[in-house]
């Protein structure tokens, strides 16, 4: 089953990666290069998985966590560069289901997210 996907990334590159390969799976997704930018839509985007780049803007703070764990069964992913951050461990806590490590694997994201999608239906 497809989902709707949100992405938050402030990495145009890396923002158009993930949307491409999510929507070559069918996934209907929607991106934001900020996370203080994101919160006003997040309850009324009925978002299944948000993936989340833990350097971008509004990301880290944790009402932006909070707050999207208010919204129905969401999934929440992180994009990390480094092993190691404190803040991933924190964000575990605050429910975050797991991370996706640079480089991007295609293969790997796509069957991550579709796994994430048929837990929330």
């Amino acid at each position: 089953m497809k989902g709707r996907i949100c992405i938050i990334d402030h990495d145009l590159a890396s923002r158009g990666y993930l949307r491409e390969c999510l929507e070559k799976e069918g996934h209907d997704v929607v991106t934001w290069d900020n996370g203080l930018k994101a919160m006003p839509y997040l309850f009324e985007g009925n978002f299944d998985v948000f993936i989340l780049n833990v350097e971008t803007p509004g990301v880290r703070e944790k009402d932006l966590i909070f707050e999207i764990g208010k919204t129905r069964q969401p999934r929440i992913l992180l994009t990390v560069t480094e092993r190691g951050d404190a803040f991933l461990k924190e964000a575990i806590h605050l429910g975050v289901y797991g991370f996706i490590h640079k480089p991007f694997r295609a293969e790997e994201i796509c069957t991550l997210v579709s796994h994430l999608t048929r837990r929330t239906k």
